[in-house]
């Protein structure tokens, strides 16, 4: 499918949001990924918008220099861009019964801002704990509209930590399992899902795993490459 650049915003800094407007039908699921595909390469990125928007496909990503993020951050207001396939499983669970605890590092925030407004528009009475974990709070992307929700929706907590910031005055502990026990002491009772880069996820499932967490009530999803 085709779609239209119809906006792009660098939302922290080193950080950029692309809004696709596509005039055909397609459908995903929050959390799910598409692939946009550019003369310097093809990448995929999760939707970090809601289902409800039916013609808009929203990304945010880390500028890195790279050839295709530098082509991205090129693009002109109007440009056709190829996009597609939807894909992906990491996706907001059906059964939505069961308390969610969402962990996402830097820009892993994406699919969980998708299901988070998803759950927001159809008034789901999902239980979720949001931990989200940047360096500091100038490359904490989404960060108000966190907050905001959190005002919205009387089930959703949120947790911030800062590893890096000197001027944060909340949390600012890497997710180990000591964190994990100290907020949830009834570890499984939760259903874990984890987002970030392969090395931060990696090291959050092994907290997950030594603070006693069965390993089905994980679920991971790695972004290589951003």
């Amino acid at each position: 499918m085709t779609g239209k650049l119809k906006s792009k915003e660098e939302i922290v800094k080193d950080t950029l949001q692309v809004v696709f407007e596509v005039n055909e039908p397609f459908t995903f699921r929050p959390g799910q990924y598409f692939f946009v595909n550019l003369p310097a390469g093809r990448k995929q990125f999760s939707i970090n918008n809601s289902p409800n928007q039916s013609n808009i496909l929203s990304l945010a990503t880390r500028l890195t220099g790279s050839d295709f993020k530098n082509a991205l951050n090129g693009l002109p207001a109007g440009a056709d861009v190829e996009l597609g396939p939807i894909a992906g499983v990491f996706t907001l669970p059906e059964d939505q019964s069961r308390p969610l605890v969402l962990i996402a590092g830097g820009i892993g925030i994406t699919p969980f801002m998708s299901m988070l407004s998803y759950i927001k528009e159809q008034n789901l009475p999902c239980q979720i704990t949001l931990i989200y974990s940047n360096r500091n709070r100038q490359s904490a992307a989404f960060f108000n509209e966190l907050q905001e929700l959190t005002r919205l929706l009387p089930n959703f907590k949120l947790i911030l930590t800062m590893t890096d910031d000197p001027d944060w005055e909340g949390e600012k502990r890497k997710v180990d399992a000591d964190f994990i026990r100290e907020y949830f002491p009834d570890v499984n009772k939760n259903l874990y899902m984890v987002v970030g880069p392969p090395a931060m996820v990696e090291a959050v499932e092994r907290a997950l795993l030594e603070a006693g967490v069965e390993k089905e009530n994980i679920k991971i999803e790695n972004f290589t490459g951003y």
